[in-house]
C-alpha cells in the first residue's frame, strides 16, 4: 500500500530526514521508506523508486513528504508515528546534546574563523558568500553546486585571503578538530591538501599508525584539481602549509588531476621550501629534488614518515589464505578513492565497475555484478533517497546477500571505515550481513580493510574484532586487502 504523509512547512536538513526515515526501516524492516523536502529534484527521486503518490504530487517545496509502501494502512500509520518520533529526538537535540545558533547572521558575527555548510547545493553560493563576506573560511560539505558559482566563490576566497574548502569537500581536520567524515588523528608535523576524502581518511589512518601526526588536514573538493577550477584552493591550501610554522612536510593526495591543473601543483611544490609526498592516485611519476611520488595510498603514507623515521613501517596481517579457482571477486566499496585505488592496483586483471578507469568495464547494469566487479556504492545511483554508506549499511548488507547468492562469487571485499560521521558500529552491521551471506554460502572468504585510528570513536580494537569473529580477513590498509584478494583469486 502506497501512502505519502505531507507535513506542511516544515523544512529538515536532509541527514536529519534520511536518519529518521533509516530508524523506520530497521524497526519495520521495510526499505520502501524515504522522508524528502518536496523540492521537484526530490519528487523526481520518489517517482523513479515508486513512492510517490496522488497526493504527495500536491505537495510544495516547503513541505516534508513521509513517502512508504507498507503491507496495510494500520502498519502505514503506525510507520508514520515512529518516523515523527525519530524526527523529534532529532529536533529536541537529543541526539547531539549540543546547542544551535539561532540564525545565520548570530553565527557570522561570532568570532569562529570557519563555516561548514551542508545545505541543499542550489542554496550554497548565497550562503558561502555572506560566510566570506564576514571574513570567514568555509567548508561545502554539500555537493549539486554549478561549477561557475564554485569558481566564483574561490575567486572571492582568495581575493579575501580566505580559503573555500568544497563543494563536496568530505573530509578536513583543522586545529586538531575532525569535520565530515575524519579520524582522530595524532597531533604532528605533516600537512594534508587532498581532493579525495577517503583518500584522506586512509593517508591519515596510516600515518597514525606508524607513530606519526598531522599539522593540518585541508580537502578542497573534487572538481578542484579540474581546468575549469584551476587547482585554485589547493594552491591556497599549499600556501597556508608553507608558511605554517607547525608543518615541516606536506603531502596532495588526489586522483589523476588535469594534466594542466598537474604542472601548476608539481611547480608550486618544486619551488616551496618544505619536503613534499604527491599522490596523484595511479599517476607513477619520478622524484625529483624535495618532491616524493607515489602511485597509491600506503606507499604515500609510508614515504612520507620514512623522512621523519627511516624504520616506520605499517603492521601487517600474517596469515596463510586460501587459494580458489574459477571465482570471481565482488568488492562493495563505500569509500570511492579506495574503490578507484583498488582498480588501479588490480590493472592487470578484467575488473567491471561503476566508476571503472577503463571506460570499456564500466557495468551496463549497477545493480547487477558481471564476473570480477568493484563498486563504488558512494556513487549517486545508490545514494539516492539514503545517507552516504559510511553512515546507512542497508544497501550494502541487501547487496552483500546479492552477491553471496551468486555461486561463482569467492570473495567479497568491504571496506569499514571508523571516525567522526561515520556509522557507530560500522563492523556490526557488516558482520551481521556476513553472517547471512555464510550462511548462503559458507565457502565465501570475506576481506576486509579498516581505515580507523586507535582513538576513534568506535574502538578500532572493538571493531576489528567483531569482523575477526565474523570470519572475515581484516587489514590495516586497502592495498593489503586488495593484494589478499589478488593472492587468493589470481595468484599462479
Amino acid at each position: 500500500m502506497l501512502k505519502n504523509f505531507i507535513l506542511k512547512n516544515n523544512y529538515n536538513d536532509s541527514v536529519v530526514l534520511m536518519t529518521a526515515a533509516n530508524g523506520v526501516r530497521n524497526e519495520f524492516s521495510n526499505k520502501n521508506v524515504s522522508a524528502v523536502m518536496a523540492t521537484p529534484q526530490n519528487m523526481e527521486l520518489l517517482e523513479s523508486l515508486n513512492l510517490l503518490s496522488d497526493e504527495g504530487k500536491k505537495a510544495v517545496s516547503a513541505d516534508l513528504i513521509f513517502a512508504i509502501d507498507a503491507d496495510n494502512a494500520e502498519t502505514a500509520e503506525k510507520m508514520f508515528e515512529a518516523f515523527q518520533k525519530h524526527l523529534s529526538a532529532k529536533a529536541s537535540g537529543k541526539d547531539s546534546g549540543k546547542s544551535e545558533d539561532s540564525s545565520f547572521d548570530t553565527a557570522l558575527s561570532g568570532d569562529a574563523a570557519l563555516v561548514l555548510m551542508s545545505i541543499p547545493g542550489r542554496y550554497v553560493a548565497r550562503e558561502a558568500a555572506r560566510a566570506l563576506g564576514a571574513g570567514k573560511n568555509v567548508m561545502v560539505f554539500s555537493d549539486n553546486v554549478p561549477l561557475e558559482e564554485e569558481l566564483r566563490l574561490k575567486k572571492l576566497a582568495l581575493e579575501k585571503k580566505l580559503l573555500f574548502m568544497g563543494p563536496d569537500c568530505g573530509t578536513c581536520i583543522i586545529n586538531g578538530k575532525g569535520l565530515g567524515f575524519a579520524n582522530v588523528i595524532k597531533p604532528g608535523n605533516i600537512g594534508i591538501v587532498g581532493a579525495s576524502g577517503s583518500g584522506i581518511q586512509e593517508l591519515t589512518c596510516a600515518i597514525d599508525k606508524m607513530g606519526q601526526g598531522m599539522s593540518q588536514v585541508i580537502g578542497v573538493g573534487g572538481r578542484d584539481i579540474k581546468s575549469a577550477v584551476g587547482g585554485l584552493s589547493m594552491l591556497a591550501a599549499m600556501d597556508l602549509l608553507e608558511s605554517d610554522r607547525n608543518t615541516d612536510i606536506i603531502i596532495i593526495v588526489s586522483k589523476p588531476p588535469d594534466a594542466d591543473v598537474a604542472d601548476k601543483l608539481i611547480s608550486k611544490a618544486k619551488s616551496g621550501r618544505k619536503k613534499y609526498v604527491i599522490n596523484f592516485l595511479t599517476m607513477e611519476l619520478k622524484d625529483f629534488g624535495n618532491i616524493q611520488f607515489a602511485s597509491n595510498l600506503e606507499e604515500a603514507a609510508v614515504r612520507v614518515c620514512r623522512l621523519l623515521d627511516k624504520n616506520a613501517a605499517l603492521p601487517v596481517s600474517s596469515r596463510a589464505l586460501p587459494k580458489l579457482k574459477d571465482k570471481y571477486l565482488r568488492a562493495l566499496y563505500a569509500g570511492g578513492t579506495l574503490c578507484y585505488e583498488a582498480l588501479y592496483l588490480l590493472k592487470d586483471i578484467e575488473i567491471f565497475s561503476n566508476t571503472p578507469i577503463n571506460k570499456d568495464l564500466a557495468l551496463k547494469d549497477v545493480f547487477k555484478s558481471v564476473k570480477n566487479s568493484l563498486l563504488d556504492m558512494g556513487e549517486d545511483d545508490f545514494t539516492r533517497g539514503y545517507p552516504h554508506p559510511m553512515m546507512d549499511f542497508t544497501l550494502r548488507k541487501q547487496r552483500i546477500v546479492q552477491e553471496a547468492e551468486d555461486p561463482d562469487t569467492g570473495v567479497i571485499l568491504l571496506d569499514c571505515t571508523l571516525g567522526w560521521g561515520c556509522h557507530d558500529d560500522p563492523a556490526g552491521e557488516l558482520a551481521e550481513a556476513i553472517a547471512e551471506a555464510k550462511k548462503i554460502n559458507p565457502a565465501l572468504v570475506f576481506i576486509t580493510p579498516i581505515t580507523g585510528s586507535s582513538g576513534d570513536p568506535q574502538g578500532f580494537d572493538a571493531q576489528r574484532k567483531k569482523l575477526e569473529d565474523a570470519g572475515a580477513l581484516v587489514y590495516h590498509t586497502n592495498r593489503q586487502a586488495v593484494e589478499a584478494a589478488r593472492d587468493i583469486l589470481f595468484s599462479k
